[in-house]
């Protein structure tokens, strides 16, 4: 009985070895790639956000308390659209007075003019008379400026004001140099009054840019013109494109130490989509190498400092040492190791070794 236990487990222990050596030796099926030479497109992947380079930000002209405000954020204006309206009384009784003033002094000169002067009327001079009516008409301009119009088409992009609130001018109204007793009536009007905030902003959304950060090692690669694609994190539909229309001369800091510098691409078709601070990446077209040996990056292995790619000979795979040249996001480019006609393995990578037994089933 003993012997026919011994004889039974000894059959299945050989039957065991037999079904795993027959799965060892079984060859690995794999999708190869004959190595040819072709065109390789030179490219580098950045990031960045998206900006406006023509942005307008509008300054009070005149001081009063906000009246109206036509226009919320977002909104489309034209050049000349109305955006708000200021209360400017205070700027409109000054005038009056200036006005009544200069009526005064030409019934006076006009009564000098006849032999009569009264003793009171102080005495005023063509040349002085001419000034105060060019400062009047200076205020008149300025009380136009109560007015606040759209100095572009474009789009609101932030409003610092609303209605009853009383805000400053950031400029100073206009001054006289009469001397005498016409400096000591025009002391009572002091409009000088400064503000250093915005009322409204407007942006161009033609004038739309992806500012892109490119490092040191790779910024001597970049010329105006190039083609950009970039890819708004954001949107679905991508990658948008543009070109190169600045690089800046002067670079940045990196919190790791190392350099980058600020390059500009215009992308007006974006204008409508996106707002500004937006992150963006960008692949940045530098050139075409032409006829060369190209292989799938992803066919590279990298094993004690040296790089691989399995070959097919005789029905078994062979690590290969190769010698890399320059790469895209998708190929690279093989300076020696590879001959044309030469076929690598592309997949499945992770299940093979030097000399495993392999089966083709694909070749492209």
């Amino acid at each position: 009985m003993k012997k026919v236990y011994l004889t039974i487990l000894i059959l299945g222990i050989a039957i065991a070895l037999f079904a795993y050596f027959q799965i060892v030796n079984r060859p690995i099926d794999v999708e190869i790639l004959k190595v040819s030479r072709r065109d390789l497109p030179l490219s580098i992947s950045v990031s960045g956000s998206l900006s406006f380079s023509r942005k307008i930000d509008i300054y009070p002209k005149i001081s009063g308390m906000v009246k109206e405000v036509r226009v919320k954020p977002g909104d489309k204006v034209k050049k000349g659209d109305i955006l708000a309206i200021i209360d400017a009384q205070e700027l409109k009784k000054q005038m009056d007075q200036i006005k009544n003033m200069i009526d005064l002094l030409k019934i006076s000169t006009a009564l000098k003019g006849i032999g009569f002067q009264q003793s009171d009327t102080p005495y005023f001079s063509q040349d002085q008379l001419n000034t105060l009516e060019n400062y009047y008409d200076s205020l008149k301009s300025l009380y136009e400026e109560r007015i606040v119009r759209a100095p572009i088409s474009g789009i609101i992009a932030k409003i610092n004001i609303t209605p009853g609130e009383t805000i400053k001018s950031q400029e100073q109204a206009p001054t006289t140099n009469i001397l005498g007793n016409l400096s000591s009536l025009l002391s009572l009007f002091n409009l000088n009054i400064s503000n250093n905030n915005s009322i409204i902003t407007i942006i161009d959304p033609t004038s739309l840019v992806g500012l892109l950060k490119v490092d040191e090692n790779n910024i001597l690669k970049i010329k105006e013109g190039q083609d950009v694609e970039i890819y708004v994190d954001a949107l679905e539909e991508n990658p948008w494109r543009g070109k190169i229309t600045s690089i800046s001369m002067i670079p940045s800091l990196n919190k790791d130490g190392s350099y980058s510098y600020e390059v500009s691409v215009n992308l007006p078709q974006l204008g409508n989509k996106v707002v500004e601070g937006m992150s963006i990446s960008a692949t940045i077209n530098i050139g075409i190498k032409k006829n060369v040996i190209v292989i799938p990056l992803s066919t590279i292995s990298f094993k004690e400092g040296k790089t691989y790619v399995y070959t097919v000979e005789n029905g078994k795979a062979k690590r290969k040492e190769v010698v890399i040249g320059d790469m895209n996001t998708d190929y690279v480019e093989i300076k020696e190791g590879l001959k044309e006609g030469d076929f690598v393995i592309l997949s499945p990578l992770d299940k093979i070794s030097d000399n495993s037994k392999i089966r083709i089933y694909k070749e492209n």
